[in-house]
């Protein structure tokens, strides 16, 4: 049999299982459903067993798609507001820099935590940076890795229901433009968003294709290139996918290890929320910026669940784009600073 047939067998279970996942979310009325349904669903399948997987040209291709839709709801008033951002940008990196340090204090004296996997298991996001650098300093992988995907699926649980909760509407999905795009005009968008995707991914941007898509979705629309946006069904299927690949990141990890952690996830995601509210909070004072938008900018989760969350909750998307970028360049320094630090402290000696 070609390896491509398991594969892709694979890819097709996991949006079977994150479709009913959507569907079942949608019935009961879940803020966001097309997104957190599906990463429940295929969360769960994974927990018991059951192979989980999205192709990476899958994935590229949703980034693509949900940039642009997510860049077309830019308005002028986004770039009046630029002027006001330079202070909450101040506050967010005060914000990135204490985070890891202060979430591992509290995973090393409460859930037994060594200091340098309790350091990067407390990294707001960066993940693939996290992976790389556990491996290259020979630390216990498992530990950072679930405590990021459990970060991310909890708060693409949380922050939909507490927006709700706030009286901000929030419905199944993206919303979507009274006017629809025709493909004469989508196509070239795809194509000028995987051009410039590609150009960032060599500057070594974070999601250089979702922020390439963005940028070229938010040119279009403030040019008055074009008014619509892409056909509904289309994104919110993009968001199903999305949601089943949040899922997949739990592929393989055993229940005994969910338990073991998901207590120590949940404290952690807790405090990393109570700490950028009140940054938030702060930013939101100084800079005038609604404190929706600064919150879901400063929420430590995923870059592209934030865009999307805050897409869905009418929170202006330049600003969070733009603010999730930032964290993760500051994360990535100090990252970097630890894996310095930690690779010229001597090993403890031998009990």
């Amino acid at each position: 049999m070609s390896p491509a047939l398991p594969a892709l067998r694979v890819n097709v279970q996991t949006l079977a299982i994150g479709a009913l996942g959507a569907a079942l979310a949608w019935a009961v009325g879940m803020p966001l459903a097309f997104l957190a349904g599906p990463a429940i669903a295929v969360a769960c399948a994974g927990f018991v067993g059951v192979e989980a997987a999205i192709h990476n040209r899958l994935r590229d291709a949703c980034f693509v798609l949900i940039g642009l839709t997510v860049g077309g709801l830019v308005t002028p008033d986004s770039l009046g507001a630029m002027a006001s951002w330079p202070g909450a940008f101040v506050l967010l990196a005060a914000l990135t820099l204490a985070t890891p340090f202060l979430i591992r204090e509290v995973l090393c004296r409460w859930f037994a935590f060594s200091r340098p996997e309790g350091f990067l298991a407390a990294a707001p996001g960066h993940l693939s940076m996290v992976v790389a650098l556990t491996e290259g300093l020979g630390l216990p992988l498992i530990r950072p890795v679930l405590m990021a995907s459990f970060r991310v699926l909890i708060l693409t649980l949380t922050v939909p229901f507490a927006t709700r909760l706030a009286g901000v509407p929030i419905g199944p999905g993206l919303p979507t433009a009274e006017l629809t795009e025709s493909w004469l005009m989508i196509v070239p968008q795809v194509a000028a968003a995987v051009v410039l995707g590609l150009l960032l991914g060599r500057l070594r941007m974070p999601a250089p294709l979702l922020i390439g898509a963005m940028a070229v979705g938010a040119g279009v629309k403030l040019s008055g290139l074009a008014e619509g946006s892409l056909p509904g069904w289309l994104s919110q299927t993009v968001l199903v996918v999305m949601g089943s690949l949040i899922g997949s990141r739990f592929r393989g990890i055993t229940g005994p290890e969910v338990l073991r952690d998901l207590t120590a996830s949940i404290v952690a995601v807790g405090a990393s929320a109570v700490l950028a509210a009140l940054f938030a909070l702060a930013a939101a004072r100084v800079s005038g910026l609604p404190f929706l938008d600064v919150l879901i900018a400063f929420a430590p989760g995923g870059l592209e669940t934030m865009i999307i969350v805050g897409a869905a909750a009418g929170a202006d998307p330049s600003f969070v784009a733009a603010a999730h970028v930032s964290r993760l360049v500051i994360l990535a320094l100090i990252l970097s600073g630890f894996a310095i630090h930690h690779g010229r402290t001597p090993p403890p000696p031998d009990r």
